[in-house]
């Protein structure tokens, strides 16, 4: 029956709208080609879209009389198209789905359907986003960011797309664009209360801050890497080589008890043998030998006389210190 249904539906649709009857000069004919695209639409939506927008130039053709009708026809398509968008996601066909929404999108501007156009737009945000992933995936790094902003222009704050956008701009190595987003990405997840977004957003930021604070230590910057290391660490990045070179970079500049709160927060990170601990205990025993503390300096130099520390810290015990 329903076969039958839809033979005769678009029989009658292939009548209406060939020849001269494309130009259909009545109301009727309209009307008519209107109800069979309507049948048209409980078995074929995507054929059911493109004939009713036949129908629409054929109301357009009539003229003002058929202006009730061509409203009606219109007020269909936005939420035919969307579920045009939905079947497709259904079966995974994500691409296919993106440009159906889009088309929905057009549709809901173009008739005024507000509630469609909100729809619309939040199904297309999360394909342009994975979209844009899938493109980042695949080291196409442009192309992925024009997705994300196709994504932000029509919601600026979706959080997994500027955090997104913000890991495109870490492997393309520009770090100010990457902390940009990653910052806009944790405002976004703070607002919605998205702990793992914000979680993600801060150790992209805080990695971002140690490997230039210890970089900075490598070449010697001791005050730019007290900078970058502690920056490191208001976004909740941790590390046992953070710490190190934290500490060191702070005993060079006389800063000794944040030298020591840094060498304790790194011993605690670290294996507990010896040879890993020495590097931190002569840390300590530097800031104290900076603040006229010899009794702990000894005692820490003593506890570093292990492995590359060794000769430093028996010279400092034998020669320099003379501890007892």
């Amino acid at each position: 029956m329903k076969k039958t249904l839809f033979v005769a539906s678009a029989l009658l649709i292939m009548i209406l709208f060939s020849g001269v009857k494309a130009n259909a000069q009545t109301k009727d004919e309209a009307g008519t080609a209107y109800n069979a695209v309507l049948e048209l639409s409980k078995t074929d939506l995507p054929a059911a879209v493109i004939k009713m927008q036949d129908v629409i130039k054929m109301c357009a053709t009539v003229g003002a009389e058929a202006d009730d009708l061509k409203k009606k026809a219109g007020s269909l398509l936005p939420a035919w198209q969307y579920n045009i968008g939905n079947n497709l996601l259904k079966d995974k066909n994500n691409d296919g789905a993106l440009v159906a929404y889009e088309k929905s999108l057009e549709f809901a501007n173009t008739y005024s359907d507000g509630n469609i156009k909100e729809k619309s737009e939040g199904q297309l945000v999360k394909l342009y986003a994975s979209k844009g992933s899938q493109l980042m995936k695949s080291d196409s790094m442009d192309k992925a960011i024009a997705y994300f902003d196709k994504a932000l222009r029509l919601d600026p704050e979706y959080g997994k797309a500027l955090y997104a956008k913000g890991m495109v701009y870490k492997k393309k190595g520009d770090n100010a664009k990457l902390i940009e987003y990653m910052e806009k990405a944790i405002a976004s997840a703070t607002k919605n209360n998205d702990t793992l977004l914000m979680k993600s957003a801060k150790n992209a930021i805080g990695t971002v801050f140690s490997k230039e604070g210890v970089d900075a230590f490598n070449k010697k910057l001791y005050t730019e890497a007290v900078t970058k290391l502690n920056n490191a660490l208001t976004y909740g990045f941790k590390s046992k080589d953070l710490y190190y070179a934290l500490a060191s970079s702070n005993n060079v500049i006389k800063k000794f008890d944040e030298a020591i709160e840094a060498a304790n927060a790194g011993m605690a990170m670290d294996e507990q043998t010896n040879e890993k601990l020495a590097r931190y205990f002569c840390e300590i025993a530097k800031a104290y030998e900076g603040k006229k503390d010899i009794p702990n300096a000894c005692a820490n130099y003593k506890k570093s006389v292990y492995g590359p520390f060794a000769a430093f810290a028996n010279d400092k015990i034998k020669n320099v210190l003379k501890c007892q």
